[in-house]
């Protein structure tokens, strides 16, 4: 129920928002996306979708957990996506998300994603990070030094998995 709700939110509520976003107050924070802009975007926004869902099913099915606080993952998960960064799924959010907000043809959505990477990536150093190292001790502190935490290295990408 909560992983159906979340999926609700993050892959509907949050893309609306910011397509309704530039509806609100009068033009002067929208701007013209040219066609190339517009495919470029729309190619982030499929990569992050894709990023987001294949952690997620990753997630899911080999460490029988989800992003949802309420059913944590059983095991910490190195392997692909996890082996290019430690968040793909915020990364996955964040591609998505910001391709949307240039798609939306605002500065309004593109600052609320702004807003939101802030958000969740403070969340992520703060709170999660910590709670990582609690659960898995060593095994984390040793993940977290060989991988990166947001932006992986072009090197990552044709390592193979660690499973």
């Amino acid at each position: 129920m909560a992983m159906g709700c979340a999926s609700l939110v993050f892959g509907f509520g949050i893309p609306a928002f910011l397509f309704w976003l530039p509806t609100v107050g009068n033009n002067r924070w929208r701007f013209e996306a040219s066609p190339v802009l517009s495919g470029i975007c729309l190619v982030v926004a499929a990569l992050g979708l894709f990023l987001a869902a294949w952690t997620g099913w990753v997630q899911f099915h080999h460490a029988r957990g989800t992003p949802v606080p309420i059913m944590a993952t059983k095991k910490l998960l190195t392997d692909k996506p996890y082996s290019f960064c430690r968040n793909p799924m915020a990364l996955g959010a964040m591609l998505l998300y910001s391709g949307i907000a240039v798609l939306a043809s605002s500065f309004l959505p593109v600052l609320a994603v702004f807003l939101f990477a802030i958000f969740v990536l403070a969340y992520i150093k703060l709170i999660e990070e910590k709670e990582m190292s609690l659960r898995f001790g060593d095994e984390y502190l040793r993940y977290k030094q060989s991988t990166p935490f947001i932006i992986p290295r072009l090197s990552s990408l044709g390592r193979k998995s660690k499973a």
